[in-house]
């Protein structure tokens, strides 16, 4: 996973909070990989909702997930 840092991938947002969305890359499967947390937009013309697919730039990973930014 760490190998997708700095990376720009294309991900579908599965839910929407104040803190930020959770997502997955367009190739990953629901339940059976890891899972992109996306934050919070800080521009308008950057927010998203849930269904949306969106560009983020990948910042962080673990073993499983990624973090990133729109």
């Amino acid at each position: 996973m760490k190998k997708k840092v700095g990376k720009t991938l294309r991900v579908l947002v599965d839910e929407v909070s104040t803190d930020g969305g959770v997502g997955r890359a367009a190739a990953d499967a629901p339940e059976s990989d890891g899972v992109v947390y996306i934050a919070p937009a800080t521009k308008a013309s950057k927010r998203y909702k849930a269904g949306d697919f969106v560009s983020v730039k990948i910042t962080g990973a673990d073993v499983h997930d990624l973090w990133g930014e729109v």
